[in-house]
C-alpha cells in the first residue's frame, strides 16, 4: 500500500505484486490443522504460527552465536558427508551415485568414460553416509583450536513416526579442551562443569524470549498449556540451579514409583539398571518428580557410545543428558575418552573394522591430544520447548520424516 499525498490524504494506491485467487487459495483465514499445513508445506510459512516459529529459530540461532563468541569459541563448518556413524546406532543414510548420464555425455561419449568406471558405492573409495553428528570432526578441530562449535544439519534414518523425531534436523554441538586445573576432582567434577556450562548457555540464549516481551512468543503460546508455560517461566525465571542426579538415582526413583502405584499408572517399559531410559521415564522425572529441567549423569557404559570417558569404577561413563519438561531429552554430553590405550582396546576387541575406520580418531590421542569435553543439543527440540510447540514437525520450516518429503 502506498499512501497518497496532498488533497488525496487518506486515500491509497494498491500495487499488485502477485495474483492470488481468493477462491482457490489454500491458506484461508480459518483454522487449519497441522496435517493440512504439512500437505501445503510450501505455503505454510504464510501463517502467523509458522512465521513466528521461523523468527524464533532465527533469534535463538543469533543468540547461540553471540554466546559462543563471548566464550571464545570458533564456529566451524563440519562435513555433512562422512565415513562413519558417530553414534554407532546404524541409523545413517548411505550415499550412492545416481546411475544416470549427464546429457552432455551423450553428445560426447568419451567424456563419460571415467564416470562410468566408478561404481556408485566407490565414489569416495569407501562407503559414505549423511552425518548423524558433527562431534568427531569437532574433536579433531578442538585439538588445534581449543574451543569450537557448529550449528548444522544432521540426518538419521530412523523410521519413528513420533512427534519427537525427524529424518533431517539441526544440531548445535560444541567441543573444548580442558586444562589441568579443570580436571582436578575427577570425572564427576568435569561432568558437573559441563552441566553448568550448558545451563549457562541456555539461560543466556533463551532468557530474553521467556522473561522479555515477544510478539512471536505470544502467537506461539496463544493456545498453549498454562502448566507448560509456567514450567518454562520457572525454569528461566528462578536463579536456582537446575537439578542434577545420577542415572542410578533416577532408576531407583522410577522403580519406587512403579512398585508403589496402581497397575494402570505403571510405566509401559519397566525401569531397570543397565537399560536405557524411555521417553515416559524421562518425562515423569522432569514433569512429576522434579518439576523442571534435570541433568541425569553417569549412565552405564554398555548403553553409551565408545567416545565417552569410562569412570574409575569401570561400569559407568562420565556423561549427562539434560531432560526438560514436556520435551524429554534436549542435550547430551560427556567427558571424552582421551586415553589412547582405552580406545585402542575398544578398536581391536569385537569390532574388526574399527581399528582401520577410526585410525584418524585414535591418532588424535596418539599425537598430542588433550582432555576435552563436549555436548550436542537438538535445535528443533529447543524451539519446541521455548515455543510451546507439541510436534517437532512444526519446529522446522520444511520437515522430513519417514515416508514424507514433499519438496
Amino acid at each position: 500500500m502506498e499512501a497518497a499525498s496532498g488533497n488525496n490524504m487518506g486515500k491509497g494506491k494498491v500495487e499488485l505484486l502477485g495474483k492470488c485467487d481468493p477462491e482457490t487459495y489454500p491458506i484461508q483465514k480459518k483454522a487449519l490443522s497441522n496435517e493440512y499445513l504439512r500437505d501445503h508445506v510450501h505455503l505454510r510459512a504464510r501463517t502467523d504460527t509458522i512465521a513466528s516459529m521461523i523468527r524464533l529459530r532465527n533469534g535463538l540461532r543469533k543468540n547461540i552465536g553471540a554466546f559462543f563468541e563471548k566464550q571464545g569459541f570458533i564456529y566451524a563448518d563440519t562435513p555433512i558427508i562422512t565415513g562413519n556413524d558417530a553414534e554407532g546406532a546404524g541409523e545413517a543414510f548411505e550415499i550412492a551415485k545416481i546411475a544416470r548420464e549427464h546429457p552432455a555425455w551423450q553428445a560426447d561419449p568419451s567424456s563419460s568414460k571415467d564416470s562410468q568406471s566408478i561404481a556408485p558405492t566407490d565414489f569416495f573409495s569407501r562407503p559414505a553416509y549423511l552425518t548423524v553428528s558433527h562431534q568427531l570432526h569437532l574433536e579433531a578441530l578442538a585439538t588445534a583450536l581449543s574451543r569450537v562449535y557448529t550449528l548444522a544439519p544432521c540426518f538419521r534414518a530412523e523410521p519413528s513416526l513420533t512427534g519427537r523425531h525427524l529424518a533431517e534436523f539441526w544440531m548445535m554441538e560444541a567441543e573444548w579442551v580442558v586444562n589441568a586445573a579443570e580436571t582436578q576432582g575427577g570425572d564427576g567434577k568435569q561432568v558437573a562443569d559441563v552441566c553448568g556450562f550448558v545451563e549457562g548457555c541456555l539461560r543466556d540464549v533463551v532468557g530474553e524470549f521467556v522473561v522479555g516481551k515477544s510478539s512471536d512468543m505470544d502467537v506461539l503460546w496463544k493456545d498453549g498449556n498454562e502448566l507448560k508455560r509456567r514450567s518454562l517461566d520457572e525454569a528461566f525465571g528462578s536463579l536456582t540451579p537446575w537439578t542434577r542426579m545420577s542415572y542410578s538415582s533416577a532408576i531407583r526413583y522410577l522403580e519406587e514409583h512403579n512398585s508403589s502405584t496402581t497397575t494402570s499408572q505403571k510405566f509401559k517399559y519397566e525401569p531397570k539398571w543397565g537399560w536405557p531410559l524411555q521417553s515416559e521415564h524421562e518425562r515423569w522425572i522432569a514433569e512429576k518428580l522434579i518439576g523442571g529441567p534435570v541433568f541425569i549423569t553417569d549412565y552405564p557404559s554398555a548403553i553409551k557410545p565408545f567416545y565417552m570417558r569410562v569412570n574409575d569404577e569401570g561400569t559407568t561413563v562420565a556423561c549427562f543428558d539434560l531432560i526438560v519438561p514436556h520435551v524429554g531429552e534436549l542435550v547430551g554430553g560427556s567427558v571424552r575418552e582421551e586415553r589412547a590405550e582405552i580406545l585402542d582396546e575398544w578398536a581391536n576387541v569385537g569390532a574388526e573394522t574399527n581399528a582401520e575406520e577410526y585410525k584418524w580418531y585414535l591418532d588424535l590421542r596418539r599425537y598430542g591430544g588433550a582432555p576435552h569435553v563436549g555436548f550436542g543439543m537438538g535445535f528443533e527440540r529447543l524451539v519446541s520447548w521455548v515455543g510451546g510447540i507439541d510436534n517437532i514437525r512444526e519446529c522446522v520450516p520444511m520437515p522430513r520424516w519417514a515416508g514424507r518429503m514433499l519438496l
